[in-house]
């Protein structure tokens, strides 16, 4: 039997089989302004209030920003953020960075006052019923609600964008959403917006041909001609320099490129998907990124959630990444160790705990981990968990410590480079076949990092 609690934003709805997130509709009616008795009713869990067109609720007023502020629904409740609006925005006379809104706030927006009204009518979002999407892992009703829109938009041809925190995996998402699409058996070629030099950018997308520029001493073929038929991943999307953002928004509304130093166009049919951990409306709003390339990725936006969002999801995540790493069903962690887990926010995100697991899982070797024993191995006293390897090792002999921080030092290089070992052995300026041999003498191979 369905049951809806109106003290609570979003909660899960059974019947029979499905399960589904519930969360009432609202509307905003400005009350002062240029558009004074417009009423806006919202149905969706976020909403993006601005003068610049795509906004779901577009003002035509000289002092709202183009993208001025955004209404998004949590269980805590309805979250208003300013996106770095020129006038700012205030609730209740307040000038606010974010703020849950109570019934009846009130909302500034340069000279527009728009009022928050929540109604009795409500949305109802399916969850997946699985667990994780590929490598993607979560039990909580944010990652379930995620999966299923992932499980549907896989296997649809639409340009995907994936925002979160660094850390949440938005990689590892891109990845599972191209396997699990028609383009599966086809190339899934990563453009690293943010490691690339910008004067060589062009030349990676689009590719050059002899004689193009100075260094260009044979054709080569850029990320959209490799990944034709499949699909590029434009990660760190928020990095990419301005001068580039228009032809890149040529090359994906006609689906042609023109390779440096031609005027040759060149068909290609790729997917597109990108990610970045940069808020765009913002980036946007600063002139920093384009508005209509902006709008031209978000096709499907997928916001993945930090993971102090979801702690629900501490405990599954750390019983799978210590299995990962210790290949034993028997060993755990004890209930003090899964709560002093818990109780830490995790900057790092899901990557951080995967790292801090991992670091556990080698230093401990008791089958039951308790909190003393983790404290002792891993987190020494930069509060509840550094963000390094680099503490809790004055126990340890200096060719052990020293192994230990080489072997970090390697998994964190190869997760950097996407596992691309020429590229890692350039950032750390040795031969690749260097490279190779610590990852032999340390049992690291670079398809299994992740």
């Amino acid at each position: 039997m369905s049951k809806f609690s109106q003290s609570k934003t979003l909660v899960t709805v059974k019947d029979g089989m499905h399960e589904t997130l519930t969360y009432n509709k609202y509307k905003l009616v400005v009350v002062e302004g240029p558009e004074e008795g417009r009423e806006q009713l919202v149905d969706r869990d976020l909403i993006r209030v601005g003068s610049g067109p795509g906004n779901e609720m577009h003002i035509a007023d000289d002092t709202v920003s183009r993208h001025h502020f955004e209404i998004r629904v949590t269980e805590q409740g309805h979250l208003i953020r300013d996106l770095g609006s020129t006038n700012g925005t205030d609730v209740e006379g307040c000038r606010i960075n974010e703020a849950f809104l109570h019934p009846g706030a009130r909302i500034g927006a340069g000279e527009v006052v728009l009022v928050f009204h929540p109604l009795s009518d409500r949305v109802e979002i399916p969850l997946s019923p699985n667990n994780a999407f590929g490598q993607m892992l979560g039990r909580s009703t944010k990652m379930r609600a995620l999966f299923h829109l992932a499980e549907r938009v896989a296997s649809r041809d639409a340009t995907v964008l994936i925002t979160g925190e660094t850390g949440t995996g938005k990689g590892m998402l891109a990845e599972e959403i191209h396997n699990c699409s028609l383009r599966a058996g086809e190339p899934l070629v990563v453009v690293d917006c943010a490691t690339i030099p910008a004067h060589l950018m062009e030349s990676e997308l689009f590719g050059h041909v002899k004689g193009a520029f100075t260094g260009a001493v044979s054709d080569r073929e850029g990320a959209f001609v490799q990944a034709d038929g499949g699909t590029i991943f434009f990660d760190e999307i928020g990095e990419l320099p301005i001068m580039l953002q228009p032809k890149l928004l040529r090359a994906l509304e006609k689906q042609t490129i023109k390779p440096v130093g031609t005027t040759t166009t060149v068909d290609v049919d790729v997917r597109i998907l990108a990610a970045t951990n940069r808020d765009l409306p913002s980036e946007v709003e600063a002139g920093r990124f384009r508005e209509d390339l902006y709008f031209r990725l978000g096709v499907f936006d997928i916001r993945l959630p930090p993971l102090r969002e979801r702690r629900e999801d501490i405990a599954f995540l750390a019983r799978e990444f210590l299995l990962e790493f210790s290949r034993d069903p028997e060993r755990s962690l004890a209930d003090d160790a899964m709560r002093l887990l818990e109780r830490h926010d995790w900057p790092g995100n899901a990557r951080e705990l995967r790292n801090v697991i991992e670091r556990i899982s080698h230093l401990i070797d008791s089958t039951v981990i308790d909190r003393g024993s983790m404290m002792a191995a891993s987190l020494g006293d930069l509060g509840p968990f550094p963000t390094g390897g680099s503490v809790g090792r004055g126990n340890m002999s200096f060719a052990r410590a020293k192994d230990v921080a080489e072997k970090e030092y390697l998994l964190d290089l190869l997760r950097r480079h996407r596992y691309n070992v020429s590229s890692a052995a350039r950032t750390a300026e040795i031969h690749r076949q260097s490279l190779h041999r610590l990852l032999r003498k340390h049992e690291i191979k670079a398809s299994e990092v992740e």
